[in-house]
């Protein structure tokens, strides 16, 4: 049997001195039992912090675990607490064979059974886990998908976190009576914990709170630039305050955690062929004048529609309403763009003002693939020109899954890369 090692990466003394003594003594007092131990959690995504983060682990066995086996893995764990107060570990043991099946979990001092089922720990182990021991992480057989972590953050913001804002509502008068210090440490916990699944619904990734604070300061609006700041402070131990009273920090932490997941749950974006109903909204479609530097505003893109049959416009609906608006596109300037001639043209995308900042450009172009195979089936690639100085929308392509084809194209408004994603049938 070819010898399993232990390897550390970018793992922490302490972390590595608690993983070292839980594999000598699993060795000794249970030999051949661990066929891997991989990490996930807070060490995974940067943010383990000395003496308050757990090691988050998941093990996988060689057998399923008798009682006898779970009554010597507790001892293990209980003793090992014992040695060393921090960090501890938590985590839950399965077999290969079967990730999903009913086993074994360590969490503070407790050892039972249980189905770990958390798409959260799945995708981080699939997606980021380190190896500690045995095959490499990506190559376990997990089945999970970005698709079932957002489906189960959306569950997570309308169950859970809709639920604990609407009680803080409910005891905002006994709240602000709290400790300062109490206060400030609900309003971290909400503010940040929910940017984090803000992060992964538009994302589509994990990170830690102080990079999600970060990243909501970067896309949300100014309004809640204070309060995200203030979490963020509170985090790190800075002492800076931008709030004085508990009355203003419950207030604006229940009014930001109401807003942020209402935009996240109740999105519901659509892409639907233009009709002439819709002409009203788009001639009062609302564009910045960056926007309008680098897209076409739809009444014009409107007008080129009605002299080129090669043109198809299509509009992105939110909740009924007009929210963006951009033209698919087959024709003789097609192969300037793309020597394929099975491509389309994604040209005129734009998101309306009012729906700027919602997850509106990341929803509709999730959607694209899918819309283009049902109305264009012979279609197998999608490619679109954007502008070398627009680095906001370069970045939105990306996100979607669109990569540089290494094309450059002249605009309207200079150079452009040409960017292509493929498009695959069922």
């Amino acid at each position: 049997m070819k010898e399993k090692v232990i390897v550390m990466y970018r793992i922490p003394e302490s972390v590595q001195k608690v993983l070292a003594l839980f594999k000598d003594m699993c060795n000794k007092e249970l030999p051949g039992l661990l066929e891997g131990m991989y990490l996930h959690g807070s060490i995974v995504i940067d943010a383990y912090i000395e003496g308050q983060s757990d090691i988050d682990f998941v093990a996988v066995t060689s057998r399923k675990l008798t009682n006898e086996d779970a009554a010597i893995l507790k001892d293990i764990h209980l003793s090992l607490a014992e040695t060393c107060e921090k960090p501890q570990l938590d985590g839950i043991y399965v077999q290969a064979c079967n990730l999903e099946a009913e086993g074994y979990f360590y969490n503070e001092g407790t050892f039972g059974k249980g189905v770990h089922n958390i798409p959260v720990t799945w995708w981080l182990l699939k997606n980021k886990g380190v190896t500690i021991l045995g095959p490499a992480a990506s190559e376990l057989p997990i089945n999970i998908t970005t698709d079932d972590l957002t489906t189960y953050v959306r569950k997570n913001m309308n169950e859970y976190w809709a639920t604990r804002v609407s009680a803080m509502e409910k005891r905002i008068e006994e709240l602000i009576d709290y400790p300062v210090q109490q206060v400030e440490k609900e309003m971290e916990w909400t503010v940040l914990g929910l940017l984090r699944q803000f992060y992964t619904l538009r994302e589509q990734d994990i990170i830690s709170k102080l990079a999600a604070g970060e990243y909501g300061l970067s896309e949300l609006e100014p309004k809640w630039h204070d309060l995200i700041q203030e979490a963020v402070n509170i985090r790190k131990g800075n002492p800076e305050r931008n709030f004085t009273t508990n009355v203003e920090r419950v207030n604006a932490t229940i009014q930001f955690a109401k807003e942020l997941i209402g935009s996240c749950i109740n999105s519901e974006v659509k892409l639907e062929n233009y009709q002439p109903k819709h002409l009203k909204e788009l001639i009062d479609y609302k564009l910045t004048e960056s926007q309008l530097e680098f897209t076409s505003h739809p009444k014009d893109a409107l007008l080129a529609c009605k002299t080129d049959q090669g043109r198809y416009p299509i509009v992105i609906l939110e909740k009924g309403q007009i929210a963006g608006f951009f033209v698919l596109y087959q024709g003789e300037e097609l192969s300037g763009y793309t020597d394929n001639p099975n491509a389309i043209l994604l040209r005129a995308y734009s998101v309306a003002v009012p729906f700027q900042g919602k997850g509106v450009a990341r929803k509709s172009l999730e959607l694209l693939p899918n819309f283009v195979l049902k109305n264009f089936p012979r279609v197998n690639e999608i490619v679109l020109a954007v502008n070398l100085r627009n680095e906001a929308a370069q970045r939105v392509y990306k996100r979607a899954g669109f990569e540089d084809s290494g094309r450059r194209v002249m605009g309207r408004m200079g150079e452009q890369y040409v960017y292509r994603l493929k498009v695959k049938g069922e």
